[in-house]
C-alpha cells in the first residue's frame, strides 16, 4: 500500500493487471433514515424485509445466490 500527500492509503496494483469487474457496495449507509446507497448510484432500504431494499437489489443485479 502506498500513500498520497493528503494520506490516502492505496492498493498499490500493477500497472499491467486487467480491471476489476464492478461489485455492488454499500456506498453510503444512513442509519436514522435506515437508507442505503450503492456504489452504481441505487438507493433503497436497509431492512431486510422490505420489497425495495438492500437485498432485492443484490438479488435482482447479481442473481440467486450459489
Amino acid at each position: 500500500m502506498t500513500t498520497s500527500s493528503s494520506s490516502v492509503w492505496r492498493r498499490s496494483v500493477p500497472k499491467d493487471a486487467p480491471p476489476e469487474p464492478f461489485k455492488h457496495l454499500i456506498d453510503r449507509y444512513q442509519h436514522r433514515e435506515q437508507l442505503v446507497t450503492c456504489t452504481c448510484g441505487w438507493q433503497g432500504s436497509s431492512l431486510d424485509s422490505a420489497p425495495d431494499g438492500w437485498k432485492a437489489h443484490l438479488l435482482e443485479v447479481r442473481g440467486p445466490s450459489r
